[in-house]
């Protein structure tokens, strides 16, 4: 691993964000209060503790009894896919946008979603209660986010997710711009990572996209069958970015070094990983624990390749998610398809 050392973050840095400045999807949105309100403040009351618990359970009973049987079929049908693959393995891999799919599928997507949180500890199950949430509010779902989902053929169960979220950019703005909209990590490591890369000026903010929320189902215990799940949703990201109506030229995002960076290496990625960073979501921020229960995250950034190797990597990445021997077929992935990692640190 290579690096290079940047100067110490300060406001007159350009890549530096000012802590405090509230995270907007979109341009007009409201400022976040800071401190505790009566929707984030700590539940103490053992009563209401109690009742917190037994509200925390019934949503992952919910999600244990969705189906999203139907949907890869209901997207075939209207040809609003990006991507579907079903290799007789018992698991159906599905790649849309918001837009397509249908609102009842997108708020079990919600409920999927924060029930895996909840149950990692990412998402704060004050804030769900005080609120009553029962799913992550799908009013934050771009519409141009695009959604993989690994689900039970049989079942319709979703056995893993991970989304590709757009800029929350109305339109396309240059990816040194000032006024355009951050993206969630940036604004949660407080920098402009898009702005360390050299050569990275020349993007639109409709060319990248935020890798968020890669999960595998809590209840699904077998190596095996976890792996081969990581494989069919990589295979989902590569078919979806492979597309012929994808502009994507850059991801970002934030990884722990020995989780999701993984399957970064996994794609063949050149991924730059920043150091110095100290994430922070407020506590009014339904996800704000993410960034204390993890170990240490890095923000990362990571140029995808030219189209025609972009689809020579898409071949060899849906070859391996097609190997009946998962764990072999991923040290053969590797074997051909080895990801490469530099460091950009930035100084304290």
């Amino acid at each position: 691993m290579d690096g290079i050392t940047l100067p110490a973050v300060g406001a007159a840095i350009p890549w530096h964000v000012p802590r405090g400045i509230p995270y907007q999807k979109a341009p007009g949105s409201r400022p976040v209060p800071d401190g505790p309100t009566e929707t984030t403040a700590p539940v103490t009351d053992p009563a209401i503790g109690r009742i917190r618990r037994r509200y925390i359970r019934d949503i992952l009973d919910m999600q244990e009894r969705l189906s999203f049987r139907g949907l890869s079929g209901e997207l075939e049908q209207s040809g609003k896919h990006l991507y579907r693959a079903d290799r007789g393995q018992g698991v159906t891999v599905t790649a849309a946008l918001t837009e397509h799919i249908p609102r009842r599928y997108l708020m079990g997507l919600g409920v999927f979603r924060l029930s895996q949180y909840l149950q990692a500890g990412f998402a704060s199950p004050d804030i769900v209660f005080n609120r009553s949430l029962f799913c992550e509010p799908i009013q934050g779902f771009g519409a141009a986010d695009i959604h993989v989902i690994a689900t039970d053929t049989e079942t319709g169960r979703i056995l893993g997710y991970v989304s590709l979220a757009h800029s929350g950019d109305p339109e396309p703005q240059p990816a040194s711009a000032p006024e355009r909209v951050l993206f969630p990590c940036e604004q949660a490591h407080g920098m402009r990572l898009i702005s360390l890369l050299p050569g990275s000026a020349g993007l639109s903010t409709h060319a990248i996209r935020e890798v968020k929320r890669f999960v595998h189902d809590h209840a699904m215990t077998d190596r095996t069958q976890r792996l081969r799940v990581t494989l069919e949703l990589l295979s989902g990201i590569t078919g979806a970015l492979c597309h012929p109506d994808s502009r994507t030229r850059m991801l970002v995002g934030d990884v722990e070094r020995h989780v999701a960076l993984r399957h970064l290496m996994l794609l063949g990625l050149e991924v730059h990983l920043v150091e110095g960073t100290t994430p922070d979501l407020g506590p009014t921020d339904l996800m704000h624990p993410m960034y204390v229960t993890r170990e240490k995250v890095l923000p990362f950034i990571a140029v995808l390749p030219p189209r025609e190797e972009a689809v020579r990597r898409a071949a060899l990445v849906e070859r391996a998610a097609t190997a009946p021997a998962p764990f072999r077929a991923v040290r053969d992935l590797m074997g051909s398809l080895a990801g490469t990692v530099h460091s950009i640190e930035v100084a304290a």
